[in-house]
């Protein structure tokens, strides 16, 4: 009986495990962070890079971390770049080092 038992609780884990997208709750936790940087790049980046990093006018955003080093985002988004103007006189050091840290993150 306790043979039946022990089968029917690992029956119904591996069918548990089965069902689950395998994310964990750190993987889909949207930091505290994540939402401030968000809500930086809604405000000063989307009209030109996309409201899903896509591009529009600037270059797609999707996969920047993949490509350039956080560093290196902050000084793109301090200075500015090809055609893309720098925002040192309209985000604070800390607010540019926000939106270059979540940026560098998008590597997928």
């Amino acid at each position: 009986m306790k043979a039946i038992k022990y089968l029917l609780i690992g029956s119904l884990f591996l069918v548990a495990a089965a069902c689950s997208d395998g994310a964990t709750e750190e993987q889909t936790e949207v930091t505290d962070a994540d939402k401030a940087a968000m809500k930086l790049y809604k405000n000063n980046c989307m009209s030109c890079h996309g409201n899903d990093l896509s591009g529009r006018v600037g270059p797609g955003l999707q996969q920047v971390g993949s490509k350039m080093a956080e560093e290196k985002l902050v000084e793109i988004i301090t200075v500015g770049a090809n055609g893309m103007p720098g925002y040192e006189n309209v985000l604070n050091v800390e607010e540019i080092g926000q939106l270059a840290k979540w940026l560098s993150e998008k590597k997928e």
